[in-house]
């Protein structure tokens, strides 16, 4: 792709000129290409692919999620260490749930109960029981503790101990089906 100075003999440009050649920028640089029409050849498969998508997509909008949850996701995204926002994790990780054929499950409903002397419960709202651990530390990207879920009707429950150790810390948190 070549930079350019002066595109069209002027200060900038953007856009297609005659289907032949496409001027942008990027980061404030100037840059003028040659215009291409992708292939698009419709197999099953691509349409699978973006049907995946489009259900991701779709229930990222429907889920119901509030301001905190897509906090939680922004979260998740930082501590993966790529520029990614908490949607494209979400996206990322239903497509690849999809594919996998995996039961996705939403979680909902979380509580966390007030710290005792020594432990924090987490209550999440669960329709079916499953194995699944919950990890929690005091740094986002080192939560190094872990407890085996409790299931009771509806609800899983985790009892995080240790706490005199984080009274006056955040603790993050997440959860992992052991399928």
């Amino acid at each position: 792709m070549a930079k350019v100075k002066a595109p069209l003999f002027s200060f900038g440009a953007s856009g297609q000129l005659a289907k032949s050649l496409v001027y942008g920028d990027w980061k404030g640089i100037d840059w003028v290409r040659q215009h291409v029409i992708p292939a698009n050849p419709k197999t099953a498969d691509q349409q699978q692919q973006r049907g995946y998508f489009k259900t991701a997509v779709d229930q990222w909008h429907t889920d119901g999620f509030t301001l905190d949850d897509v906090t939680a996701w922004n979260l998740l995204a930082l501590t993966l260490k790529e520029a990614l926002s908490g949607f494209n994790v979400y996206v990322r990780l239903k497509v690849s749930s999809l594919i996998a054929e995996l039961t996705w499950r939403k979680f909902v409903d979380i509580t966390i109960g007030t710290p005792t002397a020594d432990t924090c419960d987490v209550t999440i709202a669960e329709a079916t029981e499953h194995a699944s651990t919950l990890y929690y530390g005091t740094s986002k990207t080192s939560m190094l503790e872990s407890v085996e879920g409790a299931f009771e009707t509806d609800t899983e429950t985790y009892a995080m101990t240790g706490f005199p150790l984080y009274r006056n810390h955040k603790v993050y948190f997440f959860s992992y089906n052991n399928y």
